[in-house]
């Protein structure tokens, strides 16, 4: 997971330059640090990361303790792999407000990509204990993603499963349920699944691979087929279409 996937959601971009005075109110104060704040978020959507962090660091020589920019400044952090910094920041977010749920599904995924996967998951969750949480579906995704991808896919699917309960249509958690399903010989609910990612996402050579196997174990020889010349049709030289050849015993 990178954090270019999990960035808090896009504020609009101002166009107008911001300066500073020497006595701002307190509401003068906020308003200017959001108002730079904003426009280091315009900057990281647009890849032009030095003007962002400049805009961060006046934002914090504002309000070293606002927990949203601190929370930027850490995904901008973790974006150009200065990844202790990246925790520094994530770390003072949380401080500042440990109920700032996207700071903790941001962290989540920042540990979870490091490894530290049980810490990870503490994060998920705590970002899924706000009702108000407007991204719980990505947060509970998070979670499933960051167990499965440690091998933990009975814990993962409660996590997949709230996902899609909140957002049906989403194909990362329909994929991994799909293929959760057919590790654990649940091949109807599978086959369910997989049909269920192709309504909601593009084909992808390891979504094709994984419904073929699914058929080939259901003793649907022709539904099997449809799906190998899905996949050698548009994805001829792929890893997945080679281990469909190797399978069938042939050059397909």
């Amino acid at each position: 997971m990178r954090a270019a996937s999990l960035l808090l959601l896009l504020l609009p971009v101002l166009a107008a330059c911001v300066s500073s005075g020497p006595d701002l109110t307190a509401e003068q104060e906020y308003q200017l640090a959001r108002t730079y704040l904003q426009l280091a978020n315009g900057y990281m959507q647009r890849g032009q990361f030095e003007v962002a962090q400049q805009n961060l660091e006046r934002a914090l020589d504002l309000r070293p303790g606002d927990p949203d920019a601190n929370n930027m400044m850490a995904l901008l952090q973790w974006r150009l792999n200065e990844l202790d910094a990246a925790e520094r920041y994530f770390r003072r977010a949380l401080r500042a407000d440990e109920t700032n749920a996207e700071a903790q599904n941001n962290y989540g995924a920042f540990l979870c990509e490091r490894g530290r996967v049980e810490e990870a998951v503490r994060r998920f969750e705590r970002a899924l204990a706000d009702p108000l949480y407007e991204r719980r579906a990505a947060a509970s995704e998070n979670a499933g993603l960051c167990l499965f991808r440690a091998g933990q896919g009975e814990r993962a699917e409660p996590f997949f499963r709230e996902a899609l309960r909140h957002e049906p249509r989403r194909p990362a958690s329909l994929l991994h349920m799909a293929k959760i399903s057919f590790a654990t010989g649940r091949l109807m609910s599978a086959r369910a699944f997989i049909e269920r990612y192709f309504a909601a996402a593009p084909d992808t050579p390891e979504a094709l691979l994984l419904a073929a196997r699914i058929e080939r174990a259901l003793g649907n020889k022709d539904q099997e087929a449809s799906y190998a010349v899905r996949l050698r049709g548009k994805f001829p030289t792929s890893p997945e279409a080679e281990a469909l050849r190797a399978a069938q015993g042939g050059p397909g």
